[in-house]
């Protein structure tokens, strides 16, 4: 019985390793493709104009990636409830007019 709790509290702290590794990768390798990315505009424009607009792009980017499970969420709950808490649209059917005519059908 005491192996079992042993191997439950390795497999938790196995999830708890992987997930703060995960959170490492993504924060370090996608800071490093931010700052390489507004570096490397800099470097060929030399304009500080583009290098901001690409730092503003890039600070887009990161927090679409960050938030990516919430934003998931959330386009799932518009998924399911299409109507939301918007009010309904009034339909209007209107006859077809015949052109040659002048009138109906």
């Amino acid at each position: 019985m005491n192996g079992l709790m042993q191997m439950a509290g390795a497999i938790s702290d196995f999830n708890s390793l992987t997930s703060q590794l995960k959170t490492a990768a993504l924060v370090g390798v996608l800071g490093l493709m931010y700052v390489l990315s507004v570096a490397s505009v800099w470097h060929q424009t030399k304009s500080v104009m583009k290098a901001a607009v690409a730092a503003i792009g890039g600070a887009v980017v990161m927090a679409i990636v960050v938030n990516m499970t919430v934003l998931r969420d959330k386009i799932g709950e518009d998924i399911k409830n299409p109507g939301g808490t918007a009010a309904p649209a009034a339909v209007r059917v209107v006859d077809h007019l015949d052109p040659l005519n002048g009138g109906r059908r």
